[in-house]
């Protein structure tokens, strides 16, 4: 068995805050065409946008390692408007580039302009007139950019124009697969089922008190030595034979800690994540050799710890702390440039190539795509 490099990734997992008014008027700038940005620090009650520094009566706080930041302060500095309907207690955000998204006190769910609710890692708080929620999930819905400086405890959101020829894409499973294959590879074709328990399927997120968040499902016992798992889709509306740079984010959740050692290699460790931005699918195709078949992916996936030609590995499936049980949440990040096939499409492959001869069991979410044309 070749080599295997341990890679290692950490995650940041941040939640958001805002602020609310108790009069059910609209508030806030109309939305901006030029980029702006907000920047908050952790306990402190001073923030800064393009107009100078201000004050908050609430500073913005972490809970379970999310971070907490005040909705009117963040909002009304990135272009958008707001309305505060003190009946339901629900609170509105309105912008030219998500259209509306509403927070509702003391639940863990977004609704956005489609009416469809979106899980939120933290429950939406009001303290002393101002309302919290997740800054992770507020970015996300409002698309713009976040970025975290943890030795200063500084988090800023950034609305940038819409540039031209871009495109974003994402993908929560709340509802359905929303388009997503999975599929198995490096493995003979004539398999026992019975002793490699592979599986793909859309289920609740193993994580503490879950009973709405919904994530993708790959499982499988790797009895040959070797064995990739994958998550697939294929996205259209591009312009044909155009090159674009494409940045895929993912989130990831194992229960494997680092450090342990296991038939073949570590559970943790010897298991590869690896990802793919292409322009054809992406499949398991029965291959012939030499005394047997065999699965083998018709794209170059590389041999566990090392990357192939079109899917490059980008960590492993350690959890963050393996000191505390369960499943742990991991974040992931991967670019590449990419030519859209002749239809306007290109394909995402998400996989887990593992040298560790025992089961594994991952759950992947929130995956969002971002396409820029060159």
């Amino acid at each position: 068995m070749m080599k295997r490099r341990n890679l290692m990734l950490s995650s940041l997992v941040f939640a958001t805050v805002i602020s609310a008014v108790s009069a059910p008027i609209a508030h806030g700038a109309a939305d901006q065409q030029a980029s702006a940005a907000v920047s908050f620090k952790i306990n402190d009650v001073n923030y800064s946008n393009q107009t100078g520094t201000h004050s908050l009566t609430t500073a913005p706080y972490m809970t379970n390692g999310n971070t907490m930041l005040p909705v009117r302060a963040a909002a009304e500095s990135l272009g958008a408007s707001i309305s505060w309907n003190a009946k339901d207690q629900r609170i509105t955000l309105s912008g030219k580039s998500f259209s509306t998204v509403s927070f509702t006190m003391n639940t863990a769910y977004a609704v956005n302009a489609k009416g469809e609710k979106i899980k939120l890692p933290e429950q939406v708080r009001q303290t002393k007139g101002t309302v919290f929620v997740p800054a992770r999930s507020l970015a996300a819905l409002m698309g713009v950019r976040l970025q975290w400086e943890p030795a200063a405890h500084k988090i800023t959101l950034t609305n940038q124009a819409q540039t031209p020829g871009r495109m974003d894409f994402n993908y929560q499973f709340n509802k359905d697969m929303e388009g997503w294959k999975g599929g198995f590879a490096d493995m003979p074709v004539d398999y026992d089922k019975a002793i490699y328990e592979l599986d793909y399927a859309r289920n609740l997120l193993p994580i503490d008190k879950n009973t709405a968040n919904y994530g993708l499902k790959l499982t499988g016992h790797n009895r040959s030595d070797d064995l990739f798992m994958f998550l697939s889709k294929g996205i259209g509306g591009f312009k044909a034979n155009t090159s674009y740079d494409v940045n895929l984010k993912f989130a990831m959740y194992t229960e494997a800690g680092g450090g342990m050692s296991g038939i073949g290699g570590s559970p943790a460790e010897s298991v590869f994540l690896k990802a793919g931005i292409l322009a054809n699918e992406p499949l398991s195709v029965l291959t012939s050799t030499p005394g047997s078949d065999y699965y083998r992916m018709n794209v170059d996936i590389g041999s566990q710890g090392a990357g192939g030609k079109d899917v490059k590995v980008i960590g492993n499936a350690a959890k963050p702390d393996a000191g505390k049980d369960g499943y742990q949440r991991v974040e992931f990040d991967y670019s590449a440039k990419v030519t859209a096939n002749a239809k306007g499409e290109i394909y995402i492959l998400i996989g887990a190539d593992s040298g560790f001869e025992g089961l594994t069991t991952l759950y992947f979410d929130d995956v969002k795509v971002t396409a820029q044309a060159n």
